[in-house]
């Protein structure tokens, strides 16, 4: 075989492994997102007291959330949840909240439960900006930044973070928090460096989070398979005082609802969001 051919043999392969590769990067990122369609509305999950409503995003589209207003001065939940679900089987984490008269705004992801639109990390950060600034009007009351609240969830950390970085809330909570989204992808596929690899859908919550000025809570259990406890101990390192990291021994990734967390939230909005709703 001449040079020239083996060179043009050599190109061919080149070009072949590009596009395979291109063709695995697209199937790759069209899969990440995996929510559940289910287009239950609140009553279903037996919320009568809690709504779903429709606003404008900053692009013109329509997008939606779940609302129940606070009793009294108590913190509103603006609510982040993870991937493979949607809001109605996520309320179960939210119920005991409510039940302690704390108000709620979860936003619906674009792609999931049913609704249309492309999910992604610009689409989720600008839609979760939308909810935030037009918060006062959806609960049909003032809310005042020392009464807003963002919590996260798995996939929702990154998208909780992002929040805190460009609107001013009182208080931040991640529960199954990552450093870097794409660093999910390593530990699930056999430590294959994705954070080199990918360009977008990283939700790099540690260039972040020491923009955070507001009071941070951290939940996280032991035997988190899906996020290891030391993707978010690494977190919460990079984070500012004041901080909290909540860490539990038979916790992991789904069940910490039932360890807790509910409890050890409240103590730390008690303290970090004081005002009549505490001793209600």
């Amino acid at each position: 075989m001449s040079l020239q051919n083996g060179l043009i043999i050599l190109g061919i392969l080149i070009a072949l492994a590009a596009i395979a590769g291109y063709a695995g990067l697209t199937y790759f990122y069209g899969s990440i997102y995996d929510f559940d369609q289910s287009r239950d509305g609140p009553e279903k999950y037996g919320h009568d007291d809690v709504k779903e409503v429709t606003f404008t995003a900053e692009d013109g589209s329509t997008i939606s959330a779940w609302i129940r207003p606070p009793e009294g001065d108590a913190p509103v939940i603006l609510y982040f949840m993870g991937n493979f679900t949607s809001i109605g089987p996520s309320m179960f984490r939210l119920k005991p909240f409510l039940d302690e008269g704390l108000g709620l705004a979860a936003l619906v992801y674009r792609g999931s439960s049913g609704k249309g639109g492309i999910p992604s990390e610009e689409s989720f950060a600008a839609d979760a900006r939308a909810l935030y600034d037009q918060l006062d009007s959806l609960m049909g009351q003032e809310i005042p930044p020392e009464q807003r609240l963002a919590h996260g969830y798995s996939l929702g950390t990154g998208i909780a973070v992002r929040l805190a970085t460009e609107r001013k809330i009182a208080a931040l909570t991640l529960e199954a928090a990552y450093a870097r989204f794409c660093d999910y992808f390593t530990n699930r596929y056999y430590g294959l460096p994705f954070c080199m690899i990918m360009t977008t859908e990283r939700y790099d919550s540690i260039d972040r989070i020491a923009d955070i000025n507001a009071p941070l809570l951290m939940l996280h259990g032991e035997k988190d398979a899906s996020i290891p406890i030391s993707s978010g101990r690494t977190l919460f390192a990079a984070a500012q005082e004041p901080k909290e990291f909540k860490a539990y021994p038979d916790g992991d990734h789904v069940n910490l609802n039932k360890l807790g967390i509910v409890e050890d939230s409240l103590a730390f909005y008690q303290t970090h969001m004081p005002g009549s709703w505490v001793n209600e």
